[in-house]
Protein backbone atom coordinates (compact mmCIF):
# COMPACT_ATOMS: atom_id res chain seq x y z
CA UNK A 1 0.00 0.00 0.00
CA UNK A 2 0.90 3.53 -0.80
CA UNK A 3 2.77 5.24 2.00
CA UNK A 4 3.37 9.55 2.55
CA UNK A 5 6.50 9.38 4.18
CA UNK A 6 8.31 12.50 5.52
CA UNK A 7 11.44 13.31 3.82
CA UNK A 8 14.83 13.09 4.83
CA UNK A 9 16.73 16.60 5.78
CA UNK A 10 20.77 16.50 4.89
CA UNK A 11 22.93 17.27 7.79
CA UNK A 12 26.81 18.09 7.84
CA UNK A 13 27.56 14.70 8.73
CA UNK A 14 26.43 11.23 6.65
CA UNK A 15 26.67 9.28 10.12
CA UNK A 16 23.93 11.47 11.89
CA UNK A 17 21.81 10.87 7.90
CA UNK A 18 21.63 7.45 7.84
CA UNK A 19 21.08 6.82 11.04
CA UNK A 20 18.40 8.93 10.88
CA UNK A 21 17.04 7.21 7.87
CA UNK A 22 16.94 4.31 9.98
CA UNK A 23 15.37 5.11 12.72
CA UNK A 24 13.71 8.31 12.41
CA UNK A 25 10.95 7.70 14.97
CA UNK A 26 13.97 8.32 17.63
CA UNK A 27 15.17 12.09 17.59
CA UNK A 28 16.56 14.17 20.30
CA UNK A 29 13.27 15.54 21.87
CA UNK A 30 11.37 12.61 21.27
CA UNK A 31 9.61 11.58 24.85
CA UNK A 32 9.29 7.57 25.78
CA UNK A 33 5.19 8.06 25.57
CA UNK A 34 3.81 9.68 23.01
CA UNK A 35 0.87 12.12 23.60
CA UNK A 36 -2.32 11.91 21.96
CA UNK A 37 -3.80 14.71 20.46
CA UNK A 38 -7.08 15.52 18.55
CA UNK A 39 -5.82 16.61 15.28
CA UNK A 40 -2.37 17.34 13.49
CA UNK A 41 -0.37 19.50 14.41
CA UNK A 42 -1.03 23.44 12.79
CA UNK A 43 2.74 23.72 11.24
CA UNK A 44 1.98 19.91 9.72
CA UNK A 45 -0.84 21.21 8.46
CA UNK A 46 0.29 23.94 7.10
CA UNK A 47 3.13 22.13 5.20
CA UNK A 48 0.81 19.72 3.97
CA UNK A 49 -1.61 22.12 2.42
CA UNK A 50 1.82 23.65 0.76
CA UNK A 51 2.36 20.49 -0.75
CA UNK A 52 -0.97 19.92 -2.14
CA UNK A 53 -0.81 23.57 -3.68
CA UNK A 54 2.67 22.85 -4.78
CA UNK A 55 4.36 25.31 -3.20
CA UNK A 56 7.75 24.77 -2.62
CA UNK A 57 9.38 23.78 0.59
CA UNK A 58 6.26 21.75 2.24
CA UNK A 59 8.09 18.06 2.29
CA UNK A 60 11.17 19.34 3.29
CA UNK A 61 9.63 21.30 6.53
CA UNK A 62 7.74 17.78 6.98
CA UNK A 63 10.92 16.24 7.16
CA UNK A 64 12.78 19.03 9.46
CA UNK A 65 9.47 18.95 12.17
CA UNK A 66 10.09 15.35 12.54
CA UNK A 67 14.03 15.01 12.77
CA UNK A 68 13.60 18.05 15.54
CA UNK A 69 10.94 15.72 17.40
CA UNK A 70 7.89 18.23 16.75
CA UNK A 71 5.80 15.26 15.50
CA UNK A 72 6.44 12.91 18.52
CA UNK A 73 2.53 12.74 19.01
CA UNK A 74 -0.27 10.63 18.38
CA UNK A 75 -3.07 11.83 16.14
CA UNK A 76 -6.63 10.47 16.97
CA UNK A 77 -8.78 11.41 13.60
CA UNK A 78 -12.66 10.81 13.21
CA UNK A 79 -13.89 9.26 10.36
CA UNK A 80 -17.20 7.69 9.32
CA UNK A 81 -19.78 5.67 11.47
CA UNK A 82 -18.84 7.01 14.96
CA UNK A 83 -15.25 5.62 13.83
CA UNK A 84 -11.72 6.58 15.64
CA UNK A 85 -8.44 6.23 14.48
CA UNK A 86 -5.35 6.84 15.77
CA UNK A 87 -2.38 7.46 13.69
CA UNK A 88 1.35 7.82 15.20
CA UNK A 89 2.88 10.77 13.43
CA UNK A 90 6.43 10.56 14.67
CA UNK A 91 6.33 7.55 12.41
CA UNK A 92 7.77 8.34 8.87
CA UNK A 93 5.24 5.82 7.06
CA UNK A 94 2.27 7.00 8.77
CA UNK A 95 3.18 11.13 9.32
CA UNK A 96 -0.38 11.92 8.02
CA UNK A 97 -2.75 14.85 8.72
CA UNK A 98 -6.72 14.24 8.69
CA UNK A 99 -6.56 14.67 4.82
CA UNK A 100 -4.07 12.00 3.99
CA UNK A 101 -6.17 9.37 5.95
CA UNK A 102 -9.09 10.07 3.97
CA UNK A 103 -7.31 10.04 0.78
CA UNK A 104 -5.44 7.12 1.16
CA UNK A 105 -5.89 4.60 -1.32
CA UNK A 106 -9.24 6.40 -2.15
CA UNK A 107 -10.11 4.76 -5.12
CA UNK A 108 -9.49 1.51 -3.86
CA UNK A 109 -11.62 1.67 -0.66
CA UNK A 110 -14.63 3.14 -2.75
CA UNK A 111 -14.61 0.21 -5.50
CA UNK A 112 -14.64 -2.07 -2.88
CA UNK A 113 -17.43 -0.68 -0.58
CA UNK A 114 -19.37 -0.35 -3.54
CA UNK A 115 -18.62 -3.88 -4.92
CA UNK A 116 -19.66 -4.94 -0.77
CA UNK A 117 -23.13 -3.72 -1.06
CA UNK A 118 -24.60 -6.93 -2.04
CA UNK A 119 -22.88 -8.87 1.02
CA UNK A 120 -24.56 -9.01 4.27
CA UNK A 121 -22.39 -9.27 7.71
CA UNK A 122 -19.22 -9.93 5.71
CA UNK A 123 -15.97 -11.11 7.74
CA UNK A 124 -13.87 -8.96 6.29
CA UNK A 125 -9.54 -10.78 6.47
CA UNK A 126 -7.07 -7.75 6.48
CA UNK A 127 -3.62 -9.29 5.12
CA UNK A 128 -1.37 -6.83 5.94
CA UNK A 129 -2.94 -4.68 7.75
CA UNK A 130 -0.12 -2.19 9.39
CA UNK A 131 -2.01 0.06 11.93
CA UNK A 132 -5.42 -1.10 10.43
CA UNK A 133 -6.21 1.94 8.12
CA UNK A 134 -7.78 -0.08 5.46
CA UNK A 135 -10.37 -1.75 8.05
CA UNK A 136 -10.88 1.79 9.73
CA UNK A 137 -11.59 3.19 6.05
CA UNK A 138 -13.81 0.46 4.91
CA UNK A 139 -15.76 -0.24 8.46
CA UNK A 140 -16.21 3.74 8.04
CA UNK A 141 -18.06 3.77 4.89
CA UNK A 142 -20.06 0.46 4.88
CA UNK A 143 -22.09 -1.40 7.21
CA UNK A 144 -21.94 -4.82 5.58
CA UNK A 145 -18.78 -5.85 7.40
CA UNK A 146 -19.76 -6.71 10.10
CA UNK A 147 -15.94 -8.62 12.26
CA UNK A 148 -12.69 -8.00 11.37
CA UNK A 149 -9.29 -10.46 11.44
CA UNK A 150 -6.47 -8.40 10.78
CA UNK A 151 -2.81 -9.95 10.25
CA UNK A 152 0.16 -7.84 11.22
CA UNK A 153 3.76 -9.45 11.76
CA UNK A 154 5.62 -6.02 12.38
CA UNK A 155 5.38 -6.13 16.24
CA UNK A 156 6.29 -2.11 16.28
CA UNK A 157 2.53 -1.39 15.45
CA UNK A 158 1.33 -4.42 17.23
CA UNK A 159 -0.44 -1.75 19.78
CA UNK A 160 -1.59 0.91 17.58
CA UNK A 161 -3.59 -2.14 15.19
CA UNK A 162 -5.14 -3.48 18.15
CA UNK A 163 -6.00 -0.14 19.57
CA UNK A 164 -7.37 1.10 16.17
CA UNK A 165 -9.40 -2.23 15.88
CA UNK A 166 -11.10 -1.60 18.96
CA UNK A 167 -12.38 1.58 18.10
CA UNK A 168 -14.49 -0.12 15.18
CA UNK A 169 -17.77 -0.90 17.22
CA UNK A 170 -17.52 -4.54 15.48
CA UNK A 171 -16.35 -7.89 16.70
CA UNK A 172 -12.28 -7.49 15.47
CA UNK A 173 -9.45 -9.31 16.22
CA UNK A 174 -5.40 -7.89 15.55
CA UNK A 175 -3.10 -10.78 15.12
CA UNK A 176 0.49 -10.38 15.43
CA UNK A 177 1.31 -13.08 12.93
CA UNK A 178 2.09 -13.50 9.00
CA UNK A 179 -0.40 -14.79 6.93
CA UNK A 180 0.29 -17.62 4.04
CA UNK A 181 -0.30 -20.62 2.48
CA UNK A 182 1.39 -22.94 5.04
CA UNK A 183 1.23 -23.19 9.11
CA UNK A 184 4.99 -22.76 10.21
CA UNK A 185 7.50 -20.04 10.86
CA UNK A 186 9.32 -17.51 8.85
CA UNK A 187 10.92 -14.28 8.89
CA UNK A 188 10.78 -11.24 7.52
CA UNK A 189 13.11 -9.41 5.12
CA UNK A 190 14.06 -5.56 3.59
CA UNK A 191 14.15 -5.83 -0.42
CA UNK A 192 16.91 -3.92 -1.31
CA UNK A 193 14.76 -0.78 -3.15
CA UNK A 194 12.87 0.71 -0.27
CA UNK A 195 13.87 -0.04 3.51
CA UNK A 196 10.37 1.09 4.85
CA UNK A 197 8.03 -1.37 7.00
CA UNK A 198 5.47 -1.72 4.50
CA UNK A 199 8.16 -3.12 2.01
CA UNK A 200 9.22 -5.86 4.13
CA UNK A 201 8.17 -9.22 2.81
CA UNK A 202 7.76 -13.06 4.15
CA UNK A 203 10.29 -15.94 3.97
CA UNK A 204 9.58 -19.28 5.11
CA UNK A 205 11.67 -21.20 7.35
CA UNK A 206 13.31 -20.72 10.27
CA UNK A 207 12.64 -17.05 12.19
CA UNK A 208 10.63 -15.74 14.88
CA UNK A 209 7.32 -15.04 13.11
CA UNK A 210 4.13 -17.69 12.92
CA UNK A 211 2.97 -18.36 9.78
CA UNK A 212 -0.92 -19.15 9.57
CA UNK A 213 -3.63 -19.46 6.94
CA UNK A 214 -7.27 -17.75 6.30
CA UNK A 215 -8.59 -21.30 5.89
CA UNK A 216 -7.19 -21.71 9.58
CA UNK A 217 -9.99 -19.28 11.08
CA UNK A 218 -12.86 -21.97 9.46
CA UNK A 219 -14.77 -19.26 8.26
CA UNK A 220 -17.06 -20.76 5.87
CA UNK A 221 -20.63 -20.72 4.12
CA UNK A 222 -21.40 -16.76 5.23
CA UNK A 223 -19.84 -13.84 3.14
CA UNK A 224 -15.87 -12.78 2.86
CA UNK A 225 -14.28 -9.72 2.15
CA UNK A 226 -10.01 -9.99 1.89
CA UNK A 227 -7.72 -7.56 1.08
CA UNK A 228 -3.96 -8.73 0.82
CA UNK A 229 -0.92 -6.61 0.70
CA UNK A 230 1.87 -8.63 1.75
CA UNK A 231 4.38 -7.48 -0.75
CA UNK A 232 4.55 -10.75 -2.78
CA UNK A 233 2.89 -13.60 -0.60
CA UNK A 234 -0.73 -12.38 -2.34
CA UNK A 235 -1.04 -15.71 -4.23
CA UNK A 236 0.25 -18.16 -1.32
CA UNK A 237 -2.12 -15.70 1.09
CA UNK A 238 -4.73 -16.62 -1.57
CA UNK A 239 -4.10 -20.89 -1.72
CA UNK A 240 -4.34 -20.55 2.27
CA UNK A 241 -7.97 -19.27 2.05
CA UNK A 242 -8.92 -21.64 -0.78
CA UNK A 243 -11.62 -23.15 1.42
CA UNK A 244 -12.62 -20.50 2.99
CA UNK A 245 -13.20 -18.48 -0.93
CA UNK A 246 -14.77 -21.42 -2.43
CA UNK A 247 -17.34 -22.00 0.42
CA UNK A 248 -18.53 -18.43 0.95
CA UNK A 249 -21.53 -16.98 -0.27
CA UNK A 250 -20.41 -14.30 -1.60
CA UNK A 251 -16.58 -12.91 -1.74
CA UNK A 252 -14.87 -9.54 -2.25
CA UNK A 253 -11.11 -9.50 -3.03
CA UNK A 254 -8.32 -7.28 -3.43
CA UNK A 255 -5.16 -7.79 -4.09
CA UNK A 256 -1.66 -5.32 -4.83
CA UNK A 257 0.43 -5.01 -8.00
CA UNK A 258 3.17 -3.22 -7.31
CA UNK A 259 5.57 -3.52 -10.22
CA UNK A 260 8.74 -3.58 -8.07
CA UNK A 261 7.95 -6.51 -6.04
CA UNK A 262 6.59 -8.20 -9.06
CA UNK A 263 9.97 -8.06 -10.60
CA UNK A 264 11.58 -9.08 -7.18
CA UNK A 265 9.41 -12.24 -7.35
CA UNK A 266 9.33 -12.69 -10.93
CA UNK A 267 5.37 -13.44 -10.55
CA UNK A 268 2.84 -10.95 -11.93
CA UNK A 269 -0.54 -10.80 -10.28
CA UNK A 270 -2.17 -12.22 -13.01
CA UNK A 271 -1.35 -15.68 -11.42
CA UNK A 272 -3.71 -14.76 -8.67
CA UNK A 273 -6.54 -13.93 -10.38
CA UNK A 274 -6.27 -17.02 -12.53
CA UNK A 275 -6.34 -19.13 -9.05
CA UNK A 276 -9.31 -17.09 -8.08
CA UNK A 277 -10.97 -18.07 -11.53
CA UNK A 278 -10.07 -21.54 -10.66
CA UNK A 279 -11.98 -21.72 -7.88
CA UNK A 280 -15.22 -20.33 -9.07
CA UNK A 281 -16.19 -17.75 -10.90
CA UNK A 282 -15.17 -13.90 -10.14
CA UNK A 283 -15.14 -10.47 -11.96
CA UNK A 284 -11.79 -8.55 -12.28
CA UNK A 285 -11.37 -4.65 -11.85
CA UNK A 286 -8.45 -2.83 -11.64
CA UNK A 287 -9.77 0.23 -8.94
CA UNK A 288 -7.52 2.91 -10.18
CA UNK A 289 -8.27 3.30 -13.59
CA UNK A 290 -11.56 0.63 -13.84
CA UNK A 291 -9.86 -1.24 -16.41
CA UNK A 292 -10.98 -4.75 -16.52
CA UNK A 293 -7.50 -7.58 -16.56
CA UNK A 294 -7.35 -9.88 -19.35
CA UNK A 295 -6.51 -12.71 -17.87
CA UNK A 296 -4.53 -13.79 -20.96
CA UNK A 297 -2.10 -10.76 -20.15
CA UNK A 298 -0.14 -9.92 -17.63
CA UNK A 299 -1.87 -7.24 -15.25
CA UNK A 300 1.61 -5.05 -15.01
CA UNK A 301 2.52 -3.74 -18.34
CA UNK A 302 5.64 -3.36 -19.69
CA UNK A 303 7.64 0.05 -17.90
CA UNK A 304 4.74 0.67 -15.87
CA UNK A 305 5.74 2.09 -12.42
CA UNK A 306 2.87 2.80 -10.18
CA UNK A 307 0.80 0.00 -7.80
CA UNK A 308 -2.21 -0.77 -9.14
CA UNK A 309 -4.57 -2.58 -6.95
CA UNK A 310 -6.70 -5.40 -8.35
CA UNK A 311 -10.52 -6.07 -7.10
CA UNK A 312 -11.77 -9.71 -7.09
CA UNK A 313 -15.79 -10.13 -6.44
CA UNK A 314 -18.00 -13.34 -7.14
CA UNK A 315 -20.55 -13.79 -9.78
Amino acid sequence: MKTIPYPRVPSRSRSSVVASEQTPQKTANASPIPKTVTDAPLLLRLAKTMTRWRIRGGNRLVGIFGQLGMLNVVAQYQLGRAVRFSVPLYRADTCWDKQDLEGYERRLIQSFCRLLQPLFDAVLFDCGADIGTFSALVCSQTSRVTRVIAFEPNPDVARFLKHNLSQLQIPSKAISKAVGCFKGTGRLEVPAYDSSDHARFLVPGEGPLEVVTIDSFDVRGGDVAIKIDVEGGELDVLRGAAETIASARKCVITVEANPRVAMRTKRDPVECLRFLQSLRPFGFLIAETEESPVLSFPVIKDGEKATRNVIAWTL
